[in-house]
């Protein structure tokens, strides 16, 4: 019994320090995509900036899945301990009262993992839409970089990715709003007088990154972003 409790503690800190580190990463991340509406100057300029990373950037890459699979992992240990630790009655009522975003939080971690790999195959290493993935600019300074403004455009220009793109964020942002309080509570900062308040800034903080990120595949279908002279 001992084992278990350690186990599931264990797990909960896991899934509430992974959850929190991932929603890091998705502002941080969220903050050099915006570079977008910069143009190709600004944003080339950052995606050659992570490549001169060299070897550091596959090792925070490496980290990020390992981060998201252990957090994969450690909700489905707790999610089996709660089904199996609750009677079929209370299961029942307990799922008439729960929201879209808790009910959908299991289905939603695989979502974040299997969209990450897709993300990496498609604009890190350039499996998907190939054709795509070796373009050059010409920075400012002569620097000749790869063109990541270009290869967005054209990836959200094709209705299938852009699509994908759009359910699999909203999936996550319904992760993040219901998983913050969640992680809160497992970490022992939560109180009464606050968890309303907790929850609300959860649900704005998810819609904010949700907007922030669907503002590209939007304003790229829009025309707002479009081809610099000359690109093909």
């Amino acid at each position: 019994m001992l084992k278990f409790l350690r186990s599931t503690i264990l797990s909960k800190i896991v899934m509430a320090v992974s959850g929190a580190a991932i929603v890091g990463f998705l502002i941080a991340h969220l903050t050099g995509n915006l570079l977008m509406f910069g143009g190709p100057e600004k944003i080339n300029a950052y995606g050659q900036g992570l490549r001169d990373l060299g070897p550091l950037l596959w090792i925070m890459r490496g980290g990020l899945i390992v981060v998201l699979v252990l957090h994969v992992i450690s909700s489905i240990f707790l999610a089996d301990k709660n089904r199996s630790a609750r009677p079929i009655n209370y299961e029942k009522k307990k799922s008439l009262q729960s929201t879209l975003a808790s009910r959908s939080m299991f289905f939603s971690g695989l979502t974040i993992l299997t969209f990450v790999t897709y993300h990496l195959l498609h604009y890190t290493l350039g499996i998907v839409q190939p054709q795509f993935f070796h373009g050059e600019y010409t920075l400012h300074d002569g620097r000749v970089v790869h063109d990541v403004y270009t290869m967005v455009i054209y990836g959200f220009r094709n209705p299938f990715i852009t699509i994908t793109y759009v359910l699999a964020m909203t999936f996550v942002c319904l992760h993040i709003s219901h998983a913050v309080p969640s992680a809160f509570q497992t970490l022992g900062i939560n109180n009464v007088k606050y968890n309303a308040m907790i929850k609300k800034a959860s649900a704005a903080l998810a819609a904010l990154i949700l907007v922030g990120y669907l503002s590209i595949p939007a304003a790229i279908m829009a025309g707002a972003l479009k081809l610099i002279e000359g690109a093909k």
